[in-house]
């Protein structure tokens, strides 16, 4: 009889939409006891027969789905086979353990630590491909960043507003390997992940892929402008793939009682929460707490002696939810800050300069095509284009690009030699003529004066119409989303003076369409981050929007209920009015709700409060840019 290692998992065609979908059917063993490939036991080496293909693949048993099985082959790489193509002994081999897959996960019993620290158990659940250490201090978590058996999902698809960056394996290993506090300690001033945290990661899933804020760094949610794949990820500057949203089916590979993630600040983030669910049930807090989740989306809640705060009982984590902060919408631990990111952390490693956003885009596929080669496809007005990259052992990485129109070209990239250091690499040689990837998007977007660009290795945070020169600033369709307008910018792309402090002070005029099934009301506010860590200015905060209503004229005023700006302190529009040179960019956002906020009718409702009263009831969402650029020597007037 043949024994295999315990590392056998079922996941049977896995489908997720953003927020992921907890209802992937994926389920695994317990493989605390797994080894890398280089420590298998040889006597579990199996000789699979690809009956079809003619082909006898040596191995170990990886994955077992209803489809079929994954090898990790013997000589490096893996395989996989259809069920329906292996021959009579070996299928009976796979279904037998597809059976005794689903009898241990039966039991919803929580992760067996071990003398080892607690919160590596989650991660070594992806062992080989995740792997921890640990001092006194950290737990030291390193991958290459994409997803694995026992959950390898299909990356990319369903993206809309696209960077044109591709998933590339990172190097957070050794000095750039992640690092989680062992001991969290609660601050004094929790950070808020609305007006802080933009750039680099928060925490760090159970599959060592890093989760970035739910904001990108101009405020706006990722997903609402169409910057997520179904499993709530995308790629950065630095071809780096991570989540913006709690990556759900991950619950179903740990179980439902263990952490799906660690928030940077030590605390563990479990699946989704409802405080009405019975004691036991799945949507249950798996620690026993009933108290509502607070602002970060987390609560207070009891661990076994020596686990929490101070090697007590009394800790805190956070939970998962489908609608924003989707993850840990700040800290309430104590970290580290740099300017607006929190150290230590790993850093990606660019290989090529970031890219520009490919308009009308959407990816359709994702696949890898060898164990260091990918294929992606998009497509643009119906029509498809296609990226094809691989890697080799020393880290050079060519990428065959084929446009829409058919054109194609080449470019190569080499690493630095230094890899585990967080920093970047070079390019092989000089771009020659007609080297260049086909140009599909028109012009490149207006360069953003003021504070110095992100980091490569943060997100591409595309604007929704970059480069756009019509008469109408809008939002890319997207799941969950609506189309939202406004016909306040001009032909130069730019939000029209009137509507600023430097000419009539007016309201912008908006037009919306097709807003959610369920629809009750609306909410519209509009926001300008001025840099990294600073405080919002807020210009437009009003609700109770009739669903009824399909646009804003300008200057209008009775448009629902008004809470106060940050400029003048009054429940009124307040017109853009920043000071210094260059490009600046507002944020409006418009939410479709399932109901109405409860907030009273006067007094000095401020835009995080209403965000928070809409938590539970927004149905969707979509922002747009206003871009506006001050005449040189111009002077501001105070709003009245």
């Amino acid at each position: 009889m043949i024994s295999f290692p315990a590392i056998l998992i079922l996941f049977a065609n896995a489908t997720a939409a953003h927020p992921p979908s907890d209802h992937a059917d994926v389920q695994t063993l317990d493989q605390t006891q797994a080894h890398s490939h280089g420590e298998r036991d040889h006597n579990s080496v199996h000789v699979w027969q690809d009956e079809r293909n003619k082909l006898d693949l040596e191995g170990w048993l990886l994955t077992v789905r209803d489809s079929g099985v994954t090898i990790d082959l013997h000589d490096g790489g893996t395989a996989t086979i259809a069920l329906a193509e292996l021959n009579d002994q070996d299928r009976a081999l796979a279904q037998a353990q597809l059976a005794r897959v689903r009898a241990m996960n039966q039991s919803a019993s929580p992760i067996n630590p071990s003398n080892d620290p607690w919160q590596a158990a989650v991660y070594k659940l992806f062992a080989p491909s995740v792997k921890t250490r640990w001092d006194s201090q950290w737990l030291y978590v390193e991958s290459d960043g994409l997803p694995h058996a026992p959950l390898d999902f299909t990356m990319m698809v369903g993206i809309t507003a696209w960077q044109q960056q591709v998933p590339l394996p990172q190097n957070y290993t050794g000095t750039n390997s992640w690092q989680i506090p062992l001991k969290s300690t609660l601050a004094d001033k929790p950070i808020s992940g609305r007006t802080q945290l933009r750039r680099g990661a928060i925490a760090l899933a159970a599959n060592g892929i890093p989760i970035f804020n739910a904001l990108n760094n101009r405020g706006v949610d990722s997903f609402s402008i169409g910057e997520l794949d179904e499993f709530g990820g995308h790629c950065g500057r630095g071809d780096d793939y991570h989540y913006h949203a709690a990556p759900l089916a991950i619950q179903k590979v740990v179980g439902p009682k263990s952490p799906i993630a660690f928030a940077l600040d030590g605390f563990a983030i479990y699946g989704l929460y409802d405080p009405k669910a019975k004691a036991g049930a799945l949507e249950s807090c798996p620690l026993g707490s009933t108290d509502a989740l607070d602002e970060l989306n987390g609560h207070f809640c009891a661990l076994p002696a020596g686990q929490g705060i101070d090697n007590g009982t009394r800790s805190y984590h956070y939970h998962a939810s489908k609608t924003y902060p989707y993850i840990n919408g700040g800290m309430r631990g104590n970290v580290k800050m740099q300017g607006d990111e929190i150290v230590p952390q790993a850093h990606a490693q660019p290989l090529r300069q970031d890219t520009t956003p490919l308009r009308g885009a959407k990816i359709t596929d994702f696949k890898q095509t060898a164990p260091k080669a990918w294929k992606l496809t998009y497509e643009v007005g119906g029509k498809p284009g296609f990226v094809e990259y691989s890697a080799d052992a020393s880290g050079k990485v060519i990428f065959n690009f084929t446009g829409v129109n058919g054109e194609k070209s080449t470019e190569t990239y080499s690493a630095k030699e230094s890899r585990g250091d967080g920093k970047g690499s070079q390019k092989d040689g000089r771009r020659g003529k007609g080297d260049k990837p086909p140009r599909e998007d028109g012009p490149p977007p207006p360069r953003e004066d003021g504070p110095p660009p992100p980091r490569e290795d943060d997100d591409a945070n595309d604007r929704p119409g970059a480069g756009e020169t019509s008469s109408t600033a809008s939002t890319p369709r997207a799941a969950n989303s609506f189309p939202f307008s406004s016909s306040g910018v001009g032909a130069n792309g730019l939000l029209d003076a009137k509507f600023t402090c430097d000419g009539e002070s007016l309201s912008p005029p908006f037009q919306w369409s097709d807003l959610p099934a369920g629809t009750k009301s609306l909410a519209l506010t509009m926001h300008h981050i001025p840099r990294p860590g600073a405080e919002e200015h807020v210009y437009i905060v009003t609700w109770n929007i009739p669903a009824t209503t399909k646009s804003i004229d300008a200057g209008q005023k009775n448009m629902g209920t008004w809470g106060v700006n940050t400029v003048n302190g009054r429940a009124q529009y307040a017109p853009p009015c920043s000071k210094g040179p260059g490009e600046k960019i507002y944020v409006v956002t418009l939410y479709a709700l399932s109901g109405e906020p409860k907030l009273p009718t006067s007094g000095k409702v401020t835009r995080s409060d209403l965000l928070t009263s809409i938590k539970e009831i927004t149905l969707g969402s979509s922002a747009i840019d206003l871009r506006y650029a001050r005449a040189s020597g111009a002077s501001a007037k105070t709003p009245k």
